[in-house]
């Protein structure tokens, strides 16, 4: 282990957790050289809970099980209810309502020109990425942004010295084919530039190796880098190439109600279920396998076929940029965050929506045999996303706990022991002010470069992760979240949930979510006062962050 790193991590986490001015306290004695970690966050897009092997699954991700045993599982780790929100909390640290993706696109007449519904990262927030810049660090992203579609709002223009990003909320993983809509290429950006890709591109390896060039490219220059991740599988539509579907070949033909009971049952002998959890009895699987004509059945296990070799694949290609790490002698000195950026898509968007389905319909070839190639467009759906969400109910864009509750682990050997978990409830606002604390360095408050900013919500997890806390956000606080017209409370253990997927019957649910974390028992009539208290701080975050229906 590099002992200067570890020396500089401890004194940092001290000063966080002593609420110290930590630049100010590292210019008193800098160190001989810059012994600050680098950061390596790397997103997986759409990933179920139980889709890794560490978690119970099927799918083999060693690379992935072997940082995971050998660093800290974040049990209670939460993200917004789908991409560009999540995106949008972690760059700022704060609220998706108040960093602008209060709605993903499209804004309603009455939210158009409003704060926080500019559906980009406002310049209302200090960027993670410039922050990181003015720390000292060499900052690098590949993957998908989601953030901002023009220059002005691109990941070189918010802080990323070395970029290769997809711009939109998604696109094909192999060639260059869009996601919907009239234009027929996807956009990427190459640092300021717009691009597009040509049929020889993989997403998962490209982005990967796009990361390696950056790091290479720099080393001469000594400086710890932050570099962000962010894969675009196994998002929608389902493609990888023949060979890595071919190993999946008949892995899920007893279909996905099974799938769901083996990863539960995994997931239970493992220890990675949270007390209490129990098998979905609500949210019941649209159609029994059983009812399934063979051709159906083929499509379907198809379908899960790929979805298989999509994480597989990410596992893989992490494993490289893995090796590479340890071939420059950095792996030990970097910390690895690892997050799902939400719950599993159930949506088949090829059989959604008319102009939707009919653009797939036009646009690619989805027969049996070209399923997952180049020109096919195909999702899962909902029966396969209930087995990903294991043992959570619902899926990504609504607040149930499969939309927002995701798998998360950190990897860094200054942490101490392998092997630990933490429980403690944390979410994707508090990555930005543990990232500025490994920095060595804070956010600025209410004013930078310029202009008035919003302070942070979150808060380091420096503690938690050393253990030194329990917890760091304290049972009185309150967490909301909002997209759409879906919304929730979370106070402590409780819960409130407004599913607006059920209007015009839609009220409030009230969950325990320590002894219920599936979700199945609703005590509003039970527990009214706790109930009441819930919705009066709804009205608050509603007030606080600015919602607009």
């Amino acid at each position: 282990m590099n002992l200067p790193r570890l020396f500089c991590f401890c004194s940092c986490l001290l000063l966080a957790a002593c609420g110290g001015n930590q630049q100010e306290a590292l210019s008193v004695a800098p160190p001989a050289e810059d012994s600050r970690p680098n950061i390596l966050l790397i997103v997986a897009d759409d990933l179920g809970y139980a889709d890794l092997g560490y978690y119970g699954s099927e799918i083999p991700t060693p690379n992935l099980d072997a940082l995971a045993a050998s660093g800290m599982l974040l049990t209670n780790f939460h993200t917004g209810l789908t991409c560009s929100p999540t995106r949008s909390m972690l760059f700022s640290g704060t609220d998706s309502h108040l960093a602008g993706l209060g709605v993903m696109s499209n804004p309603r007449q009455n939210q158009r020109g409003q704060p926080g519904y500019e559906t980009y990262l406002n310049f209302r927030v200090a960027s993670l990425a410039d922050l990181m810049t003015d720390a000292g660090y060499n900052t690098y992203m590949a993957g998908k942004w989601h953030l901002g579609l023009e220059v002005e709002t691109s990941p070189a223009a918010r802080g990323m010295k070395r970029s290769f990003t997809m711009l939109e909320g998604g696109a094909a993983h192999l060639g260059g084919m869009s996601f919907g809509g009239p234009a027929p290429l996807a956009r990427y950006r190459e640092d300021f530039t717009e691009i597009t890709v040509g049929d020889d591109f993989y997403s998962t390896r490209d982005y990967t190796r796009r990361m390696i060039e950056f790091i290479e490219t720099d080393r001469e220059e000594e400086k710890p880098f932050f570099a962000y991740l962010a894969y675009t599988a196994p998002h929608w539509p389902l493609q990888a190439p023949d060979e890595s579907i071919d190993r999946f070949a008949g892995v899920y033909d007893e279909g996905y109600e099974v799938l769901y009971q083996n990863r539960f049952e995994r997931m239970t002998a493992l220890g990675i279920l949270p007390e209490g959890a129990e098998p979905l009895v609500v949210d019941s699987f649209t159609r029994p396998w059983d009812s399934l004509n063979d051709e159906e059945k083929r499509r379907e296990a198809r379908k899960m076929e790929i979805y298989a070799a999509m994480v597989s694949d990410l596992d893989i290609y992490v494993g490289e940029l893995i090796d590479y790490l340890k071939s420059i002698n950095e792996f030990d000195n970097t910390f690895i965050m690892f997050m799902a950026d939400n719950g599993a898509e159930f949506l088949t968007r090829e059989e959604g929506s008319v102009g939707f389905a009919q653009w797939a319909q036009n646009c690619c070839d989805n027969s049996y045999e070209n399923m997952g190639r180049i020109g096919s467009y195909i999702s899962y759906g909902r029966n396969w996303a209930t087995a990903s969400a294991a043992p959570f109910r619902r899926h990504k864009g609504t607040v149930f706990e499969g939309g927002i509750h995701v798998p998360a682990f950190v990897h860094y050997p200054a942490l101490g022991e392998a092997g630990t978990r933490r429980d403690g409830f944390t979410t994707v606002m508090d990555l930005l002010p543990t990232f500025l604390a490994l920095a060595g360095t804070e956010h600025p408050g209410v004013r930078y470069r310029g202009l008035d900013v919003l302070p942070v919500k979150g808060t380091s997890l420096l503690p938690l992760l050393s253990g030194q806390a329990s917890e760091v956000h304290e049972d009185t606080e309150m967490f909301g979240w909002e997209l759409y017209g879906h919304r929730s409370i979370r106070q402590g253990n409780w819960k409130i949930v407004w599913d607006a997927a059920a209007r015009p019957n839609a009220r409030w649910q009230l969950f325990n979510v320590v002894e219920d974390p599936s979700e199945q028992h609703d005590l509003s009539a039970e527990y009214p006062e706790t109930l009441s208290i819930l919705t009066a701080l709804w009205d608050q975050y509603e007030q606080e962050n600015g919602v607009i229906y």
